[in-house]
């Protein structure tokens, strides 16, 4: 039991916290692994197998069941997927504070399944690059007469 409590201290300490130094450069590498290791203790099996082999994870929202794939970032790095699991719209939102690229995908993840109308409506969205590349290809075309 000391062993779990102290792993969750551990885990749960102020990122860049050092007791024995005010400067370690290593230090940032130990707030990053905690935040990947607090990401995928919260997500399932499924959404683990994803990120483990793709970089990514899918999340059904909790108000509307639209689905998300949330991709390893920071910003832009939300996706709404449409019916056949292509990409509809990118989202931008994140938590304040610097924390580790594993903290913010687990509060888009959280946020999504438990706040997605409040998470959507505060979020920046853009057109996917899919959708901008076509817009241009179409300008681009020559007309035939």
């Amino acid at each position: 039991m000391a062993g779990l409590r102290q792993a969750i201290r551990d885990l749960f300490r102020p990122l860049g916290a050092d007791e024995t130094s005010s400067h370690r450069p290593w230090r940032i590498w130990g707030a990053r692994d905690r935040g990947t290791q607090l990401l995928t203790q919260n997500l399932s099996p499924a959404q683990r197998w994803q990120y483990e082999r793709h970089g990514y994870f899918d999340v059904i929202g909790g108000d509307t069941g639209k689905r998300y794939r949330i991709r390893h970032g920071y910003q832009m790095n939300v996706e709404e997927l449409d019916q056949n699991g292509r990409r509809k719209q990118l989202l931008c939102f994140m938590p304040r504070g610097g924390l580790p690229v594993g903290a913010v995908m687990l509060a888009q993840k959280t946020a999504l399944e438990i706040f997605e109308t409040e998470a959507i409506r505060i979020a920046h969205g853009s057109p996917t690059w899919d959708d901008i590349l076509e817009m241009e290809v179409r300008l681009r075309r020559p007309i035939r007469r």
